[in-house]
């Protein structure tokens, strides 16, 4: 009973992916990290490298935890001459791993849940009206299906967008900190065994014939 449950809310929520997975590898302590995120959340004409990241008057909102950070973000319009600041539709979660030379911030994301209710008010509404009306029942629930898919795909593509403005700060914020420089490894190379096709094949046989002997 409950793996097709499960399935069925493993599809759901992929519906709400919003952002591929992002792991960000920099040569700096946890602190730091944090620290430099804080700093450059707040507008300043010493990072005017970062100006991008405030377009339309977008501004982050971070909230330090044990093992990382919880951010939020938001963008401001002029309406009737105030300016009104848009509601948050969804968070990205971070993530600190490592050691005091090297840090791994992990990145996820998680849909505002009462962005989705407040985005629904408005089809809900439309849709109570639209069921007393006297048309055939199939056009009443076309209509009240087309209201809530518009308002799913709006309210989805808004959380989607905030979602990637934050992923774009914290990688253009992290860019002021040291990378890390992984070394790769030279193509030929005593602990490699595999060179091509023929040298795994080779190598697979050789194995096989030592595990029968044995």
């Amino acid at each position: 009973m409950l793996r097709p449950f499960g399935r069925l809310l493993r599809r759901f929520s992929a519906l709400w992916n919003l952002h591929p997975p992002v792991g960000i590898v920099v040569a700096a302590p946890q602190s730091v990290c944090l620290q430099t995120l804080i700093t450059a959340a707040r507008p300043s004409q010493q990072r005017l490298h970062l100006r991008d990241v405030f377009a339309e008057g977008r501004r982050y909102y971070i909230q330090p935890r044990d093992d990382g950070f919880r951010m939020a973000s938001n963008t401001s319009t002029r309406r009737n001459g105030q300016r009104i600041r848009s509601r948050v539709a969804a968070f990205v979660i971070g993530t600190f791993s490592g050691d005091e030379s090297i840090t791994l911030v992990r990145l996820r994301y998680r849909a505002a849940p009462y962005y989705a209710l407040v985005a629904l008010f408005v089809p809900a509404f439309a849709s109570s009206i639209i069921f007393y009306m006297e048309w055939p029942v199939g056009v009443r629930a076309v209509l009240i299906a087309v209201l809530f898919g518009l308002s799913w795909v709006t309210t989805r593509l808004e959380a989607a967008l905030q979602v990637g403005e934050m992923v774009f700060f914290v990688q253009k914020a992290l860019e002021d900190l040291p990378p890390v420089s992984v070394p790769e490894l030279a193509a030929s190379h005593p602990d490699v065994v595999l060179n091509n096709r023929q040298d795994f094949t080779r190598e697979w046989e050789k194995f096989y014939r030592q595990v029968q002997k044995e």
